[in-house]
Protein backbone atom coordinates (compact mmCIF):
# COMPACT_ATOMS: atom_id res chain seq x y z
CA UNK A 1 0.00 0.00 0.00
CA UNK A 2 1.48 3.43 -0.86
CA UNK A 3 2.53 5.81 1.46
CA UNK A 4 -0.26 8.35 0.43
CA UNK A 5 -2.82 5.82 1.63
CA UNK A 6 -1.22 5.25 4.96
CA UNK A 7 -1.46 8.60 5.87
CA UNK A 8 -4.96 9.39 4.79
CA UNK A 9 -7.28 9.92 6.73
CA UNK A 10 -10.77 8.28 7.04
CA UNK A 11 -12.47 11.92 6.04
CA UNK A 12 -10.01 12.75 3.07
CA UNK A 13 -7.63 14.92 5.14
CA UNK A 14 -3.96 13.67 5.61
CA UNK A 15 -2.85 13.25 9.68
CA UNK A 16 -0.84 16.44 9.08
CA UNK A 17 -3.32 18.10 8.52
CA UNK A 18 -5.02 16.81 11.69
CA UNK A 19 -1.85 17.70 13.89
CA UNK A 20 -1.57 21.34 12.58
CA UNK A 21 -5.52 21.30 14.06
CA UNK A 22 -5.19 19.74 17.34
CA UNK A 23 -2.30 22.39 17.52
CA UNK A 24 -4.50 25.62 16.96
CA UNK A 25 -7.64 24.09 18.73
CA UNK A 26 -4.42 24.12 21.74
CA UNK A 27 -3.13 27.33 21.10
CA UNK A 28 -6.61 28.58 21.07
CA UNK A 29 -8.00 27.16 24.14
CA UNK A 30 -4.59 28.49 25.96
CA UNK A 31 -5.64 31.92 24.77
CA UNK A 32 -8.67 32.09 25.96
CA UNK A 33 -7.76 30.35 29.49
CA UNK A 34 -5.20 33.17 29.54
CA UNK A 35 -8.07 35.86 28.49
CA UNK A 36 -10.54 34.30 30.73
CA UNK A 37 -7.98 34.74 33.55
CA UNK A 38 -6.71 38.14 33.06
CA UNK A 39 -10.32 39.49 32.65
CA UNK A 40 -11.26 37.48 36.26
CA UNK A 41 -8.38 39.53 37.99
CA UNK A 42 -8.75 42.93 36.55
CA UNK A 43 -12.94 42.68 37.52
CA UNK A 44 -11.71 41.83 41.70
CA UNK A 45 -9.44 44.84 40.99
CA UNK A 46 -12.14 46.70 39.89
CA UNK A 47 -14.25 45.30 42.84
CA UNK A 48 -12.28 45.69 45.38
CA UNK A 49 -11.50 50.03 44.60
CA UNK A 50 -15.37 50.35 43.96
CA UNK A 51 -15.94 48.79 47.31
CA UNK A 52 -12.88 51.14 49.31
CA UNK A 53 -14.78 54.20 47.28
CA UNK A 54 -17.68 53.63 48.60
CA UNK A 55 -16.42 53.08 52.13
CA UNK A 56 -14.68 56.18 51.75
CA UNK A 57 -17.37 57.84 50.96
CA UNK A 58 -19.89 57.03 53.26
CA UNK A 59 -17.03 57.50 56.25
CA UNK A 60 -17.93 60.76 58.10
CA UNK A 61 -15.52 63.37 58.19
CA UNK A 62 -13.92 63.98 61.74
CA UNK A 63 -13.22 67.70 61.07
CA UNK A 64 -15.10 69.30 58.43
CA UNK A 65 -13.44 71.39 56.90
CA UNK A 66 -14.00 74.88 54.65
CA UNK A 67 -13.12 75.59 51.82
CA UNK A 68 -11.60 79.18 52.08
CA UNK A 69 -12.21 81.08 48.33
CA UNK A 70 -9.37 81.13 46.06
CA UNK A 71 -8.26 85.01 45.03
CA UNK A 72 -5.95 84.70 41.82
CA UNK A 73 -5.28 88.87 42.67
CA UNK A 74 -1.84 89.89 43.31
CA UNK A 75 -1.77 90.71 47.30
CA UNK A 76 -1.40 94.45 47.74
CA UNK A 77 1.98 95.84 48.70
CA UNK A 78 2.52 96.74 52.22
CA UNK A 79 3.75 99.84 52.94
CA UNK A 80 5.79 100.51 56.32
CA UNK A 81 3.58 103.09 58.30
CA UNK A 82 4.89 105.92 59.96
CA UNK A 83 4.63 106.63 63.73
CA UNK A 84 2.10 109.50 64.83
CA UNK A 85 3.60 112.79 64.49
CA UNK A 86 6.70 111.47 62.24
CA UNK A 87 7.97 114.40 60.31
CA UNK A 88 9.00 113.62 56.36
CA UNK A 89 12.58 112.44 55.93
CA UNK A 90 15.52 114.66 56.71
CA UNK A 91 17.18 115.28 53.03
CA UNK A 92 20.33 114.39 53.89
CA UNK A 93 18.82 110.47 54.65
CA UNK A 94 16.72 110.65 51.21
CA UNK A 95 18.53 109.40 48.07
CA UNK A 96 17.42 111.03 44.89
CA UNK A 97 17.56 109.89 40.99
CA UNK A 98 16.18 112.12 39.21
CA UNK A 99 14.35 111.03 35.45
CA UNK A 100 13.55 113.64 33.10
CA UNK A 101 10.36 112.54 31.03
CA UNK A 102 10.05 116.23 28.95
CA UNK A 103 11.56 116.79 25.51
CA UNK A 104 13.83 119.80 27.59
CA UNK A 105 17.11 118.53 27.26
CA UNK A 106 19.15 118.43 30.41
CA UNK A 107 16.71 119.29 32.71
CA UNK A 108 17.21 116.12 34.95
CA UNK A 109 20.99 117.10 35.71
CA UNK A 110 19.38 120.72 36.84
CA UNK A 111 17.14 119.71 39.09
CA UNK A 112 19.71 116.86 40.64
CA UNK A 113 22.26 120.03 41.26
CA UNK A 114 19.07 121.90 43.10
CA UNK A 115 18.17 119.25 44.85
CA UNK A 116 22.06 118.47 45.70
CA UNK A 117 22.02 122.24 47.13
CA UNK A 118 19.79 121.25 48.96
CA UNK A 119 20.95 118.49 50.98
CA UNK A 120 20.20 115.74 49.16
CA UNK A 121 21.92 112.46 47.92
CA UNK A 122 21.08 112.43 44.44
CA UNK A 123 21.71 109.73 41.82
CA UNK A 124 22.47 109.62 38.41
CA UNK A 125 20.21 111.66 35.96
CA UNK A 126 18.47 109.54 33.13
CA UNK A 127 15.40 109.52 31.25
CA UNK A 128 11.87 107.93 31.27
CA UNK A 129 8.65 107.30 29.54
CA UNK A 130 6.69 106.59 32.69
CA UNK A 131 5.91 110.53 33.72
CA UNK A 132 2.69 111.75 33.98
CA UNK A 133 1.79 115.57 35.57
CA UNK A 134 4.39 117.57 36.67
CA UNK A 135 5.97 115.78 38.94
CA UNK A 136 5.78 111.98 40.70
CA UNK A 137 7.59 110.53 43.24
CA UNK A 138 7.91 107.22 43.29
CA UNK A 139 9.19 105.35 46.59
CA UNK A 140 9.50 101.82 48.03
CA UNK A 141 7.23 100.22 51.13
CA UNK A 142 9.85 101.76 53.54
CA UNK A 143 10.37 105.00 51.83
CA UNK A 144 7.47 107.26 52.50
CA UNK A 145 8.69 109.79 54.57
CA UNK A 146 11.58 110.01 52.00
CA UNK A 147 8.52 110.42 49.59
CA UNK A 148 7.01 113.27 51.66
CA UNK A 149 10.79 114.83 51.57
CA UNK A 150 10.86 115.02 48.18
CA UNK A 151 7.21 115.87 48.23
CA UNK A 152 8.25 119.29 49.99
CA UNK A 153 10.33 120.42 46.85
CA UNK A 154 7.49 119.67 44.41
CA UNK A 155 4.25 120.63 45.51
CA UNK A 156 2.45 119.23 42.91
CA UNK A 157 4.02 116.36 42.67
CA UNK A 158 2.18 112.85 43.32
CA UNK A 159 3.93 109.40 45.18
CA UNK A 160 3.56 106.20 44.12
CA UNK A 161 4.26 103.02 45.31
CA UNK A 162 6.87 100.55 43.92
CA UNK A 163 7.97 97.58 46.18
CA UNK A 164 11.37 96.99 44.05
CA UNK A 165 12.76 100.15 45.57
CA UNK A 166 14.37 99.95 48.80
CA UNK A 167 15.00 102.23 51.93
CA UNK A 168 15.09 105.67 51.43
CA UNK A 169 15.45 105.86 47.87
CA UNK A 170 13.16 107.82 45.42
CA UNK A 171 12.78 108.13 41.93
CA UNK A 172 11.68 111.62 40.87
CA UNK A 173 9.43 111.70 37.68
CA UNK A 174 9.66 115.29 35.81
CA UNK A 175 6.64 115.35 33.55
CA UNK A 176 5.76 118.33 31.20
CA UNK A 177 3.73 120.17 33.27
CA UNK A 178 6.72 120.88 35.49
CA UNK A 179 7.95 124.54 35.92
CA UNK A 180 9.88 124.53 38.99
CA UNK A 181 11.01 123.33 42.70
CA UNK A 182 9.19 125.02 45.46
CA UNK A 183 10.79 127.93 46.97
CA UNK A 184 13.08 126.90 49.45
CA UNK A 185 12.32 128.46 52.50
CA UNK A 186 8.37 127.09 51.81
CA UNK A 187 9.84 123.69 51.29
CA UNK A 188 11.53 123.81 54.77
CA UNK A 189 8.05 124.65 56.60
CA UNK A 190 7.06 121.67 54.90
CA UNK A 191 9.12 119.29 56.37
CA UNK A 192 8.64 120.70 59.82
CA UNK A 193 4.94 119.72 59.83
CA UNK A 194 3.72 116.03 60.64
CA UNK A 195 3.28 113.72 57.93
CA UNK A 196 0.09 112.33 56.57
CA UNK A 197 -0.70 109.32 57.07
CA UNK A 198 -0.92 106.73 54.19
CA UNK A 199 -4.10 105.11 53.09
CA UNK A 200 -3.87 101.80 55.02
CA UNK A 201 -2.42 102.83 58.06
Amino acid sequence: MSSSHRDAHPYGRSSDDVRRRDQRLRRTRRLRVTQLTIFAVLTVVLIAIGAYAVGELSRPMDEPGVISPKDFKASPTAITCPEDGALPQPPGEVTVTVLNGTSRSGLAGTISEQLAERGYTVGKPGNTRQSTGPATVVHGPDGYLAALSVQAQFPDATLKLDEKIEGNEVNLLIGDGYSALQEEPAAAAVLKKPAKMPEGC
